[in-house]
């Protein structure tokens, strides 16, 4: 049983280090626990262990506790560029240069144009309903999780307004995006072993996605921000998420390989395709009583969604519970590979008997999110 175990593991390990050579999208923040912690949830977090690691399901704090998630949702937008304001500008001037065609309204609108050359709007956000079933000895959970990101970037180009009478606009606003349906259930189990077995445990996401990806492009006149979902292509594929956690009395150390098989998939019919492909992630944490501190890395330079930028994740998350019944969180995070500003992060858990409610707020230079959640424990 022992070298059956420590096959396990090994093996476990191996899946972990051969992902350490691709690009994957962006992990993601999709509970409320890890938004209101800049992210962090490797180490720590058994509720919220199909997300981040399925290993920790087995933590002790969470023996015998079903927890049941319904629903948890959360959204981002972003617009540093005021994309939407420009956007909307830009119509204002060319309805004037149409009622009025005017040397002082065709350099009005060539000047919106200009304005917006190269902006880029972004969103995101996911819903999901979880039931999970933490245990010391076999732990299971059961989910459906939604998430989505979109973006849009204005191309100006190739525009011809030299007859203000008769305006030819060639620029247009391109539009990525994707949606991902996740069915999965999760299974994790304590190895029992002594020395460096002791306090390990292996956790397993099994996983059905159906993945539609958006893209097209709308003249600049007619064009929204907004995706139009209508525009898409759709694919089904399997996939695994694997996970291991090892603790050293307060001290736990974690390892997440998400979406260990690849899969490429096409914006709608652009001929342009992102890939899901495996993503490698470690926590490490230190988890008294009434506090959490935790530092999540990317250990997978992940590729960029869309228009957007790469990403590598550094993350450091403080949790403290002054009572057994509230949580106050705060978190920051950092793009490695680009020079966006951090994302700084606050959250807010309280339990009431069976009833918990949480909510998180995040805000960068790029983006504001928002993330709430009703569960329920018994």
């Amino acid at each position: 049983m022992r070298h059956r175990h420590l096959q396990a593991a090994l093996a476990a390990l191996g899946l972990l280090a051969s992902a350490s050579n691709v690009q994957a999208q962006p992990f993601g923040v999709f509970d409320v626990r890890a938004a209101g912690m800049g992210g962090v949830g490797v180490a720590t977090g058994a509720r919220y262990a199909t997300f981040n690691n399925p290993a920790l399901l087995t933590t002790a704090e969470e023996q015998r506790e079903w927890f049941l998630m319904a629903p948890g949702m959360g959204r981002q937008r972003g617009d540093p560029d005021d994309l939407k304001d420009n956007l909307a500008a830009f119509k204002q001037t060319a309805n004037s240069l149409d009622a009025s065609p005017t040397i002082a309204n065709r350099d009005a609108a060539l000047a919106s144009l200009n304005a917006m050359g190269g902006d880029i709007y972004r969103e995101s956000g996911n819903s999901t309903i979880l039931l999970a079933i933490p245990s010391r000895l076999l732990s299971g959970a059961a989910y459906i999780h939604i998430y989505d990101w979109a973006n849009a970037r204005a191309s100006v180009t190739g525009d011809n307004l030299s007859d203000p009478a008769n305006p030819q606009y060639a620029s247009r606003i391109e539009h990525r995006g994707a949606q991902v349906l996740e069915n999965g259930i999760t299974a994790a189990k304590s190895i029992n072993g002594t020395g460096w077995r002791r306090q390990l445990a292996l956790g397993l996401n099994v996983k059905f996605l159906f993945v539609e990806g958006y893209g097209y492009s709308e003249d600049v006149r007619d064009a929204k921000t907004g995706i139009d979902r209508n525009q898409y292509s759709s694919n089904a594929v399997f996939n695994l998420d694997i996970g291991v956690l090892k603790e050293f009395g307060v001290w736990k150390l974690g390892l997440m390989a998400k979406n260990l098989f690849s899969g490429n998939f096409e914006y709608g019919n652009t001929g342009d395709y992102f890939d899901i492909t495996p993503q490698l992630r470690a926590g490490f944490a230190y988890q008294s009583r009434r506090t959490v501190f935790e530092f999540d890395l990317d250990l997978t330079r992940n590729q960029a969604s869309g228009f957007d930028s790469a990403t590598q994740m550094a993350a450091l998350g403080v949790e403290f519970k002054p009572w057994r019944w509230l949580a106050l969180r705060s978190g920051y995070q950092q793009n490695l590979t680009g020079t966006q500003a951090g994302t700084i992060s606050l959250g807010l858990g309280v339990a009431l008997g069976f009833l918990m409610f949480d909510i998180a707020g995040s805000h960068s230079k790029e983006q504001d999110g928002a993330h709430a959640q009703l569960a329920f424990q018994f």
